[in-house]
């Protein structure tokens, strides 16, 4: 029976109970049971995790707001969502190491992560694999990490942003790197996210996480004074 409820609200449901910690235990698995159900097994598609109807009424968006735009950068973005967040709430579990590995195995043969590929959606792809590489691989991803980041410099925009690269999405992912690997790229945001701070645009649940991650962010970017 194919699951009734979108991908992206278990994505959802899956990020509030890694964010609490401590939970029921029932409560976690089913959340990793979800997620399980819709990894597909064979195919070229094999290792992804597929997207129900309602995900496309809806329009698929990431965790900060941007929409995503296209049915390819979709399928990627929540898979490594779904990836990242399965390791994160049961990574001991053999079904679940098997089931990240899957993933891991898909993800590495993409444009995105052999090359420095950020032809439209694959910019977002780009920078939720180093969110994903970061948060499954540990410190084995330090190399990998380092060279995205240099792609990510090249891309730097004159007022703080990054050209193609979602701005709230690749802040937050920038964020969660362990420092310093993301200092340099905050620092290059920081007046951007001062600016953006100022204007929220946009509906919940979405201000309210942009607004934390802003603040987050500039209390971390900005030098202190001397």
């Amino acid at each position: 029976m194919k699951p009734v409820n979108g991908l992206a609200q278990v994505l959802e449901r899956a990020d509030a109970v890694a964010r609490r910690g401590s939970v029921a235990v029932a409560e976690r698995a089913a959340v990793v049971t979800s997620l399980l159900d819709r990894q597909v097994s064979a195919g070229r598609k094999a290792g992804l995790f597929e997207l129900s109807p309602c995900d496309w009424e809806e329009g698929p968006r990431l965790w900060t707001g941007e929409p995503i735009r296209t049915k390819l950068a979709a399928e990627h973005v929540f898979s490594q969502e779904a990836g990242r967040l399965l390791h994160r709430l049961a990574g001991a579990d053999p079904t679940v190491r098997q089931s990240v590995s899957r993933t891991a195995a898909r993800l590495a043969g993409t444009c995105y992560a052999v090359q420095h590929c950020t032809i439209g959606e694959c910019a977002t792809s780009f920078i939720g694999y180093v969110r994903f590489l970061t948060s499954v691989c540990g410190d084995e991803a330090r190399g990998d990490v380092a060279w995205r980041l240099q792609t990510l410099l090249q891309h730097r925009s004159p007022n703080g942003r990054w050209k193609h690269f979602p701005f709230y999405y690749t802040v937050l992912v920038l964020s969660e790197l362990p420092p310093p690997a993301g200092e340099g790229e905050l620092a290059h945001a920081s007046e951007a996210c001062a600016r953006a701070l100022r204007r929220p645009s946009i509906g919940e649940p979405y201000a309210t996480r942009r607004t934390r991650l802003l603040r987050h962010v500039l209390k971390e970017a900005t030098p202190e004074p001397s």
